[in-house]
Parts: C-alpha cells; sequence; structure tokens
C-alpha cells in the first residue's frame, strides 16, 4: 500500500489538479562502506514528497552518491520509461540496470546490498510485487518483506547485535509509512494561509514551468485547503490536526528514551532516517516551526542533521 500511498501523497504535495525495553544505549551498529564507483543510482523524485525525502535521507547518510531528476508532478514525462506512474522510482546499476520501486523497498534492498554478498539483482527478487484491491476497489501494487533485509544469520548478528533491535526498527518504519506520513498534508494545508505557503515552497522547488507553477501555487493551494479536510477526515484526525502531529512525533521520541541518542543507538538506523525523511518535508513551514515548540522532537532531529552532514563530508 506504501506505493499507492506514494502516488497520492506525493501528488497531492506536489502537483495541482490530482488529489496528491530493555536498555541498549548506545549500540554500534555496522556501518558498510561501498567501493566508489561500484553502484551508480538515478533517483526520480518530487523533493517535497516525504517518500522521496526518505530515500534522500538513507542515500545520503550511507554516503552513496547519486543524480536526481526533479519529475514534473502534472505530466510526469520524466518517467515515461516507467509502468509504474509513482515516485520515488531509483535506477541502480550495479553491473545491470534495475529499476526500484516503492521508497521502503529502495531503502531495504540498498541497504542489504551493501551488507550482504549478494547480486542486487538477486536482492530486489526478495521484494516481489504484488497487486491487491484497496477497500475502495482500487487496484494497487504491494511489496512483500519490504522492511526486511535479507541477510544471511552471521550478517543479520552484525546489524542486530540483538533480535528486539531489527523488531524495532522494522516497527517503526511502518509506523513512519502507515500513519506519520499520513499527518503531513493536513498539517500543512490547514489553512488558506499555511496552503500558500506550502505552494510557494512546492513551485520554487519542483519542476514547474511559468504558467504551471502560477495555476499551482494558487489553484493547487486551493485545491489542497479542501482536500487536506477529507484526509483528516479518512485518518481520524482531530479537528485541530496538529495535536495529532505532536503527539506522533512526542510517541518516537518517547520510543528513544533517554538513553539513546537515536533509535539506532549511538548512530541512527533505517527507522531514525525513516521519520526523519518524512519530517524534514516540512522544513521553512509554519508546522514544522510549531511541532519544533510544542514536543521534544528537536535535540533528535538535529542530531539527525548533523549525522547526515557528516556522513555526506
Amino acid at each position: 500500500k506504501a506505493g499507492a500511498r506514494c502516488g497520492a501523497a506525493c501528488r497531492r504535495a506536489a502537483a495541482v489538479f490530482p488529489a496528491p525495553a530493555e536498555d541498549r544505549a548506545l549500540l554500534v551498529f555496522f556501518l558498510p562502506q561501498l567501493p566508489a564507483g561500484n553502484l551508480q543510482l538515478t533517483l526520480y523524485q518530487y523533493k517535497t514528497c516525504p517518500f522521496c525525502s526518505k530515500v534522500r535521507a538513507f542515500l545520503d547518510y550511507h554516503g552513496l552518491p547519486y543524480e536526481i531528476v526533479e519529475v514534473n508532478p502534472i505530466m510526469r514525462k520524466e518517467i515515461k520509461f516507467s509502468s509504474y506512474r509513482k515516485v520515488p522510482i531509483l535506477l541502480a546499476d550495479a553491473g545491470s540496470p534495475l529499476q526500484l520501486n516503492d521508497s521502503s523497498v529502495i531503502i531495504s534492498a540498498i541497504k542489504t546490498y551493501l551488507i550482504s554478498k549478494n547480486s542486487l539483482e538477486e536482492i530486489v527478487s526478495f521484494y516481489p510485487p504484488m497487486k491487491t484491491v484497496t477497500e475502495q476497489g482500487k487496484e494497487v501494487l504491494e511489496y512483500g518483506n519490504k522492511y526486511w533485509l535479507m541477510l544471511d544469520e552471521k550478517e543479520t548478528k552484525r546489524v542486530y547485535p540483538v533480535k528486539e533491535v531489527r523488531v524495532e526498527e522494522m516497527q517503526w518504519r511502518k509506523w513512519a509509512d502507515d500513519w506519520l506520513v499520513h499527518l503531513i498534508s493536513p498539517n500543512v494545508y490547514r489553512t488558506p494561509k499555511e496552503a500558500l505557503a506550502s505552494f510557494d515552497y512546492i513551485v520554487r522547488e519542483g519542476k514547474f514551468g511559468t504558467v504551471e507553477g502560477f495555476f499551482a501555487k494558487y489553484l493547487g493551494a486551493i485545491a489542497m485547503f479542501f482536500i487536506s479536510k477529507r484526509l483528516k477526515k479518512r485518518h481520524h484526525l482531530r479537528d485541530d490536526v496538529r495535536e495529532d502531529l505532536y503527539e506522533a512525533v512526542d510517541k518516537w521520541v518517547k520510543a528513544i528514551g533517554k538513553n539513546r541518542l537515536f533509535m539506532g543507538g549511538s548512530q541512527p538506523n533505517l527507522a531514525d532516517l525513516a521519520v526523519y525523511g518524512v519530517l524534514r518535508v516540512m522544513e521553512g513551514l509554519e508546522a514544522f516551526d510549531d511541532m519544533m515548540v510544542h514536543t521534544k522532537i528537536q535535540p533528535w532531529y538535529q542530531r539527525m542533521e548533523e549525522a547526515i552532514q557528516r556522513a555526506a563530508a
């Protein structure tokens, strides 16, 4: 369902007319290094899409160079080569070109490749797409095993010293996809003023022509203000959707606890990167500023920024 959510949520965020325990403090995790030039990556994205932001956070933290192709959210001609019409799409070449779809599949497959001795082609086969039907009767692609790293026993113990660490990481990665991401649109489009500010940012950062940009900013802001109300009802959010956002991020901070810098211990794990990637798309907007003031997320968020900047350097 994440693939379907990405198509809808990303287009809503970037287009005009489409409706978008036991203390484990400071555990040190295995961070693999990839030989330079061994993997060529091209990311097709909308910059303001939370699913795309997750992938960028992962790639940046792991020091993986990649090219970005910004997709026009209306025409999407940049991905006309693909029958899969959502973003993110990652083209990966480790000897033979492959197309990876769905943000969580991309992250799990590339992380597995960094650790495992298996070829990327074999690893991708472990995440088969399956057609399912939503409650609304729409046929979508679901990806099996997308929160699993496909490692042997020795590799698994190297990455996850205890079983609970792996379970926790998967649980919160899924939470980021299934809950946290659905709080973004209702919060950034909460009022007409916020909706206009959001689309001003989307137009500046996205790939729009002059006329497209004008209509995107004004008509898109109006449309998404009303669509955000439908999303609020669909996801059973409170009248003041900020309260749901505050509750969610404080729940995340509480899960990390006072004795860990990150959920991954002394350094971020895949859950940290997923949550950071989702929240990052609100930077510069009123919802982000409010979240920093009214929750306990700021120290963790700043540590994430520093960790990714150090890795990129």
